[in-house]
């Protein structure tokens, strides 16, 4: 007999949806009452509703997965796990297995009785999703009697999984087929743009989706910082990885190596463009999504955050005809920002601009732009040498990371073009430095560069909530200030920022322009510290400088400028 209260439960949303009265479902309760049989049989016995509106409709309200099983092969290990009579006794039918997980189709998925008994018996967790009673009755026909006959119990529940998981190791084509089955079903497609579709209305640059012990965790990082958002199901892991997979044309049946994909989709009104980075994990593959969102168009100069004299300084040297010019940070700091605005400054139909990215972020019209391809063999070395016969009066490069890289593109500099690229370094003195750790002859160096920006980015404060108070003498001490009447402003939280107290970000710089000590100092592979302490002689603001001015204009928080401040 099937359970009454349950069967109430589904027939009540069913009249709230208005598919069917509160008297037809009164008089379908007492005939089930009176025969066992399913509300739904009952009702479309009547004529009253079809088996699979009953079904769709149910599984939408209740948050299950809804199975045509009449367009769904059922996996024959998943069957071998359920003898048909436990399959008759609860109207349900094993589908496939992903990682630990049975689906299984049934008519009443609310029936704890039923998915307990079905655990017990497989030795698997049970994930129930809705089916018609009658595709389902069809499919234990089809299934059980015409193609094995009469099943037995399972023999031994753990040789199956054991079996199962040898399977997963390779690339079996049925587990691959049940793979993508699973990532189809309509609940997992919608989370997995649900997912998306959010963080990209936040502002999102990152999401990182995150498979510990017990759970599988989703987290945003906006304005730099990762912010938990929410849980995805456990036994949906699986499913949503290989949807994200089969988005980014990656092959879901390798668990075991790191793969990079691509997407590009419609999200919260606007095109934008996924970049996907999967890693085995002990626990699964940790899952990181880049999000490329072109709609905000490129940013000016003027809009980055730059102090009035650093921008006319900068602005003068990038209408210089030769040099090399390099942009440094760590890695989100905005450095790929800053080139395309300098590109945008300086793109005019009577030069020749080249670049070599990885990736290509924004395209940029009368700009020649390529995108290396390591598989390929276009490296940043490889590709460089080819773009120099290109006849460029301007290059851009991505990045400088070897040796290789570094002499072509400071060759270039001294033949007459004008080269950007950038350097992973804390500040602006140390890439002088760090090109020549590379093994770039110093007086190579010396000669090339004629300036070296290095950069931050700090969150901007909420203007709705930030709290303005008095710096301690303490404070004001650590900042370097001398003791006087100052307000600064700390965050606060509201709804406009979502209590985070930010909202956006902007640039701090430090600008380095080699003067003729630097140079000599330079080709005397002198120290960072040196150039450090010539270049403030020289007049050079350093990133603390910079930083320190948007505190005391209210701009950004003290505890956010010793935050990204703190290794220079």
């Amino acid at each position: 007999m099937t359970d009454q209260k349950d069967q109430r439960k589904l027939g009540q949303i069913l009249v709230e949806q208005g598919m069917i009265t509160s008297r037809q479902l009164e008089e379908a309760l007492h005939e089930q009452k009176r025969t066992g049989r399913f509300i739904s049989e009952i009702l479309v016995s009547r004529g009253e509703a079809s088996e699979e509106q009953i079904a769709q409709s149910l599984s939408q309200q209740l948050g299950f997965a809804f199975v045509n099983l009449s367009e769904m092969s059922i996996e024959p290990k998943a069957k071998e796990l359920i003898p048909e009579e436990i399959c008759n006794k609860f109207t349900a039918i094993p589908i496939f297995i992903v990682q630990g997980t049975l689906t299984v189709a049934m008519s009443n998925p609310l029936d704890v009785q039923a998915i307990d008994e079905i655990q017990s018996a497989s030795g698997y967790r049970v994930r129930p999703v809705f089916g018609c009673p009658t595709a389902i009755r069809n499919a234990i026909e089809k299934e059980y009697r015409l193609k094995s006959g009469p099943q037995p119990a399972t023999s031994s529940a753990y040789e199956a999984h054991q079996g199962l998981r040898s399977e997963m190791k390779g690339r079996d084509p049925e587990q691959i087929a049940f793979l993508k089955q699973a990532a189809s079903l309509a609940p997992v497609v919608e989370m997995v743009n649900n997912i998306m579709t959010r963080a990209v209305e936040m502002a999102a640059s990152d999401v990182h989706l995150e498979p510990e012990r017990n759970s599988f965790n989703c987290r945003y990082r906006i304005d730099g910082i990762l912010y938990p958002v929410s849980q995805i199901p456990l036994e949906e892991q699986a499913a949503v990885i290989s949807r994200i997979k089969i988005m980014a044309n990656m092959d879901i049946a390798e668990k075991r190596l790191p793969q990079d994909g691509r997407i590009q989709m419609y999200a919260a009104g606007r095109d934008v463009d996924l970049r996907i980075s999967t890693f085995p994990s002990i626990y699964g593959e940790n899952v990181v999504i880049r999000i490329l969102d072109r709609s905000g168009g490129i940013l000016k100069l003027d809009q980055l955050g730059f102090q009035r004299h650093s921008l006319e300084a900068f602005h003068e040297l990038i209408h210089r005809p030769y040099g090399i010019i390099l942009v440094t940070g760590p890695t989100g700091s905005g450095k790929t920002t800053t080139l395309y605005a300098v590109l945008n400054e300086i793109n005019t139909l009577e030069k020749n601009i080249v670049t070599l990215e990885d990736p290509v972020e924004y395209e940029i019209s009368h700009i020649r732009q390529c995108q290396v391809n390591v598989k390929a063999g276009l490296t940043f070395a490889a590709g460089l040498r080819s773009l120099v016969r290109q006849d460029p009066d301007i290059i851009m490069i991505g990045e400088i990371r070897d040796k290789e890289t570094a002499d072509i593109a400071i060759h270039a500099a001294l033949t007459g073009h004008l080269v950007f690229s950038t350097l992973h370094t804390n500040d602006a003195p140390s890439a002088a430095t760090r090109l020549i750790d590379m093994g770039i002859e110093p007086f190579l160096a010396a000669s090339s560069i004629i300036g070296i920006l290095a950069q931050r980015l700090v969150r901007i404060l909420c203007p709705s909530c930030k709290e303005a108070y008095s710096p301690s003498d303490e404070l004001l001490k650590r900042m370097g200030i001398a003791k006087q009447s100052l307000e600064f402003y700390k965050e606060a939280g509201c709804k406009r920022c979502k209590e985070r107290g930010y909202t956006g970000r902007m640039g701090i710089f430090e600008l380095l322009i080699p003067n003729d000590r630097i140079k000599e100092l330079t080709s005397q592979k002198g120290s960072a510290a040196a150039l450090r302490e010539e270049a403030i002689k020289n007049g050079m603001k350093t990133l603390r400088d910079a930083g320190l001015e948007k505190v005391i204009t209210g701009i950004t928080s003290v505890s956010e400028l010793f935050r990204v401040t703190e290794d220079v």
